[in-house]
């Protein structure tokens, strides 16, 4: 059999090591094996079987703890927006004297890059085929793009009140998402990271000033 004709999913006739875990390491041994699982697969691909068999569980543990596929692939995004989100935080904790609200976007936007380098989450899936993931991956993916939308405001000292900034903001944020997919697809070159980052940054600013929203910051 060549390497084409092998079966997909975990191999039945090698047993999993199943060591006894508390509740908190059961739970994060199977987030991370989800992580592995849908790093470079579609959700449609993955099986709670072959994650389980990954962590070194059952897939009625599995289930036991997250429901379904649907719950798993769901805390895994929650997780990772969770783990995001408190990087994204971390350019806000000490900016220093000299530095003002467009370099904590762009700190923001080199902390977004290196999350997505990692391939973990299933990020790449949400925007890439978002019909295909359960629809509360999806309210988790929404959730985290109004924590962003509000933060980038505050960064820049937009007014929240107006409806433009708020569209200009939005499309921003679609922007980003889909620069930085295609930055992914091809691999994460290293050397356009700079330039990703000043192509977003220029274009929010270029927007702002269309409206004639000056940043406060």
């Amino acid at each position: 059999m060549n390497a084409k004709e092998h079966p997909s999913g975990p191999d039945r006739t090698v047993r999993p090591v199943r060591r006894r875990l508390g509740a908190d390491e059961r739970r994060a041994a199977l987030l991370e094996a989800a992580h592995a699982a849908f790093r470079s697969r579609a959700y449609t691909e993955v099986s709670v079987a072959e994650i389980a068999h990954a962590a070194g569980a059952s897939e009625a543990l599995a289930h036991r703890y997250f429901g379904s596929k649907s719950g798993l692939y769901a805390a895994m995004v929650t997780d990772g927006l969770r783990e995001l989100l408190a990087r994204d935080a971390a350019c806000d904790a000490d900016p220093g004297p000299d530095t003002d609200g467009w370099d904590r976007l762009r700190a923001s936007l080199r902390v977004y890059l290196g999350f997505i380098a990692e391939g973990a989450n299933g990020w790449a899936t949400l925007l890439r085929a978002p019909g295909s993931v359960p629809p509360e991956a999806l309210a988790e993916r929404d959730r985290g793009r109004a924590v962003f939308h509000e933060r980038v405001t505050t960064r820049l000292g937009l007014d929240t009140g107006d409806a433009a900034v708020r569209l200009v903001v939005d499309g921003y944020l679609a922007y980003v998402d889909n620069a930085c997919l295609r930055w992914w697809e091809a691999g994460g070159p290293e050397e356009l990271r700079n330039p990703l980052v000043e192509s977003a940054v220029g274009a929010l600013a270029g927007a702002l000033a269309a409206l004639d929203a000056v940043p406060r910051s």
